[in-house]
């Protein structure tokens, strides 16, 4: 019986171990995207993982609003 405590604990050790490495990971990336997002002369983010984008429910209500006028970068002539 202590030896399948062990083993569990062992095993609960090593999963928070990696759970805390992939937080540090994606904290550290985050920090990256929002650095490009600050600096003017990038208005490109880079990613070096996959990124995946699917929506399969069904999308029904009303949008209501007029958009007037145009998007610009913030900087003017």
């Amino acid at each position: 019986m202590d030896s399948i405590m062990l083993v569990l604990t062992i095993i609960g050790t090593c999963a928070t171990v990696v759970s805390t490495v992939l937080a540090i990971r994606a904290k550290n990336e985050a920090k990256e995207i929002l650095k490009e997002f600050k600096e003017e002369k990038n208005r490109n983010v880079n990613n070096k993982g996959k990124i995946n984008v699917k929506n399969t429910g069904t999308n029904s209500g009303i949008m209501s609003g007029v958009n007037t006028g145009e998007i610009n970068n913030g900087k003017r002539d």
